[in-house]
């Protein structure tokens, strides 16, 4: 006669079984996680296949490869001459040259900082020689006083607000040592990608400016504005999001002196952006909306929440243009009349960056009776065009489309002029 002890290892055994064939079941019938970088990619190739063609295998390969990275010199260390000969040390070249940011090499040899003037040459020549006034030889032949008198006069130029900017980026895609504090306890550059000073670059700011930075964290097109050659009246750097706001006052903290944020008149501030019209109508004379986007390439190499489009933010994602839509038109009321505004993405979306101009000065116009247009940006992509690619099917602002070997951006921007 069996046993009690041997009739519970019997029970116990068909139990665990049955437990074994249960969990075989709920895993074979359970589908795989669904990563929110994929959910990216699954929707880029669906979207961004129409809108580039052909190009879109070029740009997603750039998107999905190490991105390019760049150095802001911080001017206002101790010594920012040291750091930039430290960094071309490093084999680094200055971005904001825009001619010769493609060939370190060249630029190397010649040692000499500055635009270069480009000669017509013979189809079969396919070499260049420098003299030590900077002219471009070919054959033996140099250019003539009135041509190159005529190059300077055509060739773009920088705004004034950008000739104390300092950039530089390595030839390829080595990352830049962490910064290190300097004599005065303050950080020495600010890693970012080079495509980010294009906005600030775009406010053309002048001296006496009130400017204000509607969604400034992290921090850095801030630290760039107040780089720049011009003595601003007053800079308010806003962000509503507790965790960039964090940021935004530590980068402040290790990039300026103490007491050198009063001294230039910087103001931080945490309000909802949407409201800044309301709150300060016509009070700006520069208004930076650097809005939320949909952040491409971050989008496709992070998996966690800051992925926008991860499942527990479908909704915010659905909201987004809605969202970018109430930004531009609050900057358009917060700017003066005479004003300018720059809107600017880091994504390749037309209808996060042209839609949504275009349906925030139809909301301006009919909502607060406020008349904007377009302003011209072709002299800074005329620039820059040898150190970034352009995309050439936007029709109102510029974008810089990720491209190798200078893999940086996405970053769309556009330039507003209020009239009324």
């Amino acid at each position: 006669m069996e046993t009690v002890q041997g009739l519970l290892s019997r029970r116990y055994a068909r139990l665990a079984l049955h437990q074994v064939r249960y969990k075989k079941t709920i895993y074979r019938n359970r589908k795989p996680p669904t990563w929110a970088s994929q959910v990216a990619l699954d929707m880029f190739d669906q979207y961004y296949k129409r809108q580039f063609g052909t190009r879109w295998s070029s740009i997603r390969l750039a998107l999905l490869s190490e991105p390019k990275h760049a150095a802001l010199v911080n001017n206002f260390g101790h010594d920012p001459e040291a750091v930039c000969a430290d960094l071309e040390a490093l084999g680094a070249v200055d971005v904001m040259d825009g001619q010769q940011a493609l060939r370190p090499a060249r630029r190397a040899k010649r040692g000499v900082r500055g635009s270069a003037h480009v000669a017509t040459v013979q189809p079969e020549t396919v070499e260049e020689s420098y003299d030590d006034d900077d002219n471009v030889q070919s054959h033996g032949t140099q250019e003539t006083g009135v041509e190159r008198v005529r190059d300077e006069e055509s060739s773009p130029s920088l705004p004034v607000a950008a000739t104390n900017l300092r950039l530089y980026s390595m030839a390829d895609t080595s990352r830049f040592p962490p910064a290190q504090p300097d004599a005065d306890g303050i950080l020495t550059y600010y890693a970012m990608d080079a495509a980010s000073v294009l906005p600030v670059l775009a406010l053309n700011l002048n001296s006496g400016d009130i400017v204000l930075d509607m969604c400034a964290g992290p921090g850095g097109k801030t630290l760039a504005i107040l780089n720049t050659s011009v003595s601003l009246s007053g800079i308010i750097a806003n962000e509503p999001k507790s965790s960039r706001l964090k940021r935004l006052n530590q980068v402040l903290r290790l990039y300026l002196q103490r007491g050198l944020s009063v001294q230039k008149g910087v103001k931080v501030t945490s309000f909802d952006g949407c409201r800044w019209g309301k709150v300060s109508p016509n009070s700006f004379d520069r208004v930076l909306v650097d809005v939320p986007c949909t952040t491409d390439r971050h989008s496709l190499t992070h998996d966690e929440k800051t992925n926008i489009f991860h499942v527990a933010r479908a909704r915010e994602r659905t909201e987004l243009t809605d969202l970018q839509v109430k930004l531009l038109s609050s900057a358009l009321a917060a700017v003066r009349p005479g004003g300018e505004v720059v809107y600017s993405t880091c994504t390749m979306s037309q209808m996060q960056n042209e839609g949504v101009v275009y349906m925030a000065m139809e909301h301006a116009n009919q909502n607060s009776n406020i008349l904007a247009e377009v302003a011209d940006v072709s002299g800074l992509v005329q620039f820059f065009r040898n150190t970034f690619t352009f995309s050439e099917g936007c029709r109102i602002g510029a974008l810089v489309l990720p491209s190798l070997p200078n893999n940086w951006g996405p970053m769309y921007f556009c330039r507003l002029r209020r009239i009324n």
